[in-house]
């Protein structure tokens, strides 16, 4: 192994900051900078700017805009190679070519399972990417165990390879001091997986739904605030009555841990990895069962008992989401791929 372990990590994501991808790398970075780990250097590439935003807006327009992106970040990577870095880490999803030991992160198999629920452009060439590319990484990392599972089975990764390392927190998200509101929150952005059509079928008559994210259209009883900056997500948190995750699929679920730090109650189906997240600390419905939905937004929204059991329950699993558990975990990995 070298004495110095150069490790370059994929930034540009960041462009899309509010997203769930953007957030886990901005968490990573900070937290990997506070552990300033001995005999390794772990730095952002391709990180964004606001010429590069423009580009990437334009660029993704054109044919096989996707592989055009992956040629040019293997040129860049190979000069990186060239002066020194060791391991690349590539955070969303398949890695462009490198010569030299490779980390994926892998946040779900959607591209692969789920194709309509994606960009047609996107889902073409991430489905044929991971499915070739993710064999030839020396570790694969997944937010929880259940898209490990799945990158095992369906990607034909020997499970040795994968590491289910869970996100981290910010250490913003707490309860806040004032009384709860009785709007039901729905945080993040719209699409085919996220069980929308569920939520809107399922709420109680007179109570106000709150869509926090882009993507979402404002109706009668439905407020739509589109993109919310961190404050203002925070003081949805804090000020909502139940948080609703109705998801149809998920990597993580970061809202639904964001949520529980807050001390919201919680309320998401039973996709694996929202159970996953959730612990026990939140109720789990059905997929896309309106009524079992419905029936427990009534329990919540109507016993007080019940809110304060969910509200102490996620507290205490969300002390669980450590960015910094979750920086020290991919050291290891990166260590491992090294060696």
């Amino acid at each position: 192994m070298p004495s110095l372990i150069d490790v370059g990590i994929n930034a540009a994501p960041l462009a899309a900051a509010r997203t769930g991808v953007g957030r886990y790398i901005a968490g990573l970075l900070d937290a990997l900078a506070a552990l300033r780990p001995e005999g390794l250097r772990a730095r952002p590439l391709f990180l964004p700017g606001a010429p590069a935003r423009g580009l990437r807006s334009v660029v993704k327009r054109l044919p096989f805009a996707y592989a055009l992106a992956e040629a040019g970040r293997a040129v860049l990577l190979e000069r990186e190679r060239q002066r020194g870095l060791t391991v690349y880490h590539e955070t969303n999803h398949a890695a462009p070519r490198f010569r030299g030991p490779v980390v994926v992160t892998i946040h779900d198999l959607s591209t692969v399972l789920h194709p309509a629920s994606q960009e047609s452009a996107r889902a073409r060439h991430f489905s044929r990417a991971l499915l070739f590319r993710a064999r030839l990484a020396q570790r694969i990392i997944t937010p929880t165990e259940a898209i490990a599972r799945e990158v095992v089975e369906h990607l034909g990764v020997e499970a040795a390879r994968v590491r289910a390392i869970h996100h981290g927190i910010d250490a913003r998200f707490t309860p806040g001091e004032g009384p709860r509101g009785g709007f039901v929150l729905f945080s993040g952005a719209g699409g085919p997986r996220k069980g929308l059509d569920t939520l809107r079928a399922a709420m109680p008559t007179g109570v106000e739904l709150v869509l926090a994210g882009p993507g979402h259209a404002a109706s009668s009883g439905v407020r739509a605030p589109g993109y919310v900056s961190e404050d203002e997500l925070l003081a949805l948190y804090r000020q909502a009555a139940v948080l609703v995750l109705p998801s149809l699929y998920e990597g993580f679920g970061l809202p639904l841990a964001e949520a529980m730090a807050c001390g919201t109650p919680c309320i998401a189906s039973d996709d694996p990895a929202l159970m996953e997240v959730a612990g026990g600390a939140a109720l789990q419905v059905p997929r896309g069962d309106a009524t079992a939905l419905r029936s427990a937004l009534l329990r919540v929204l109507g016993d007080d008992g019940l809110r304060a059991e969910l509200s102490a329950r996620g507290l205490d699993r969300a002390r669980d989401f450590s960015w910094a558990t979750c920086a020290a975990r991919h050291l290891e990995a990166y260590r491992e791929a090294a060696r």
